[in-house]
């Protein structure tokens, strides 16, 4: 499966309140430690832009959309995200080192 990417911009208010539903999600992501999954999320420094880098093994489905607090973090965005709608974009991995996705 290719690697997805959600890149997205919020109100400047929103911004804290994104913050904090991404840790919420990556805490209860942590706890069920879904196997097959990789997941990155990243705060431009400064500004009002995330970005999220989702990698999942061939044949597995998204565990996120079980996981409450994941989707908790979705709705997050969808009240604050300004602009395009955040929507997964495949993205092909031409050179990676380490675990991230």
């Amino acid at each position: 499966m290719p690697v997805l990417m959600v890149r997205y911009q919020v109100a400047e208010q929103g911004v804290a309140e994104v913050t904090r539903a991404v840790q919420a999600a990556f805490e209860a992501v942590r706890a069920q430690q879904p196997k097959g999954l990789r997941y990155s999320y990243f705060h431009r420094a400064g500004s009002t832009e995330f970005i999220a880098l989702l990698d999942l093994d061939e044949g597995i489905e998204n565990p996120l959309f079980g996981i409450e607090a994941a989707r908790a973090l979705q709705a997050t965005v969808a009240r604050w995200a300004v602009g395009e709608p955040p929507k997964p974009l495949p993205v092909e991995r031409i050179g990676s080192y380490g675990s991230a996705p």
